[in-house]
């Protein structure tokens, strides 16, 4: 799974809690915040997310984030990867580029 959007990392996120059989008030405990903030990120509903948070969840979860999938999924004519940039973000190539 190609995670693009921060809804994407929510679904992610959702589907491995559930996968361990933890509830949202389990992983918060887990991640030392609270529960309302899991649901939040869960449903795409935090704009800037602390990443440290984000990829701690995600080991907590025992999801692997290779970047190297990405590579050989990109490889792959077949494989939609959208606007994402497999070499440089869009952002650093300036306007119109």
């Amino acid at each position: 799974m190609i995670l693009k959007t921060i809804k994407d990392f929510g679904l992610a996120l959702r589907e491995a809690r559930r996968a361990k059989q933890l509830t949202q008030s389990q992983l918060a405990e887990k991640l030392g915040t609270n529960q309302e903030w899991v649901s939040h990120l869960e449903n795409g509903r935090i704009e800037n997310p602390s990443l440290g948070t984000i990829l701690r969840a995600f080991a907590i979860l025992g999801v692997n984030l290779d970047a190297d999938t990405h590579r050989r999924a990109a490889a792959d004519p077949s494989f939609d990867t959208g606007d994402l940039a497999t070499d440089e973000p869009s952002f650093l190539k300036g306007p119109g580029k």
